[in-house]
């Protein structure tokens, strides 16, 4: 069975074994520089792990939007996003000397 039908037939996730929910989600997807955010994708999501599982009509739906290029035509709406980078931000942790005893 397939990742797919395992969540259409209201079964339980095929990698945590936990039960599948029909829920409504959203994605970001990437082209170039580029991002477009998907809302209103019905998904069976795992109660679990988070998986989301989406069948063959959904995800035949994202596929022709992402080849029409997300025309801005079409868009429901526009958001602002911030671009945050860690380039500078990232701290070297100090090793802790292997006599050190932490609980």
């Amino acid at each position: 069975m397939t990742p797919e039908q395992a969540a259409a037939s209201g079964a339980v996730c095929p990698r945590c074994q936990t039960t599948m929910l029909a829920r409504t989600v959203r994605t970001a997807i990437w082209r170039g520089d580029h991002v477009a955010i998907v809302e209103d994708i019905p998904a069976h999501v795992c109660g679990s792990c988070m998986e989301q599982f989406y069948d063959d009509d959904v995800s035949d739906a994202l596929r022709r939007l992402t080849e029409e290029g997300f025309p801005m035509e079409a868009a429901e709406r526009q958001i602002l996003v911030p671009v945050f980078s860690l380039h500078g931000r990232i701290r070297a942790r100090k090793a802790i000397p292997e006599d050190s005893h932490v609980e």
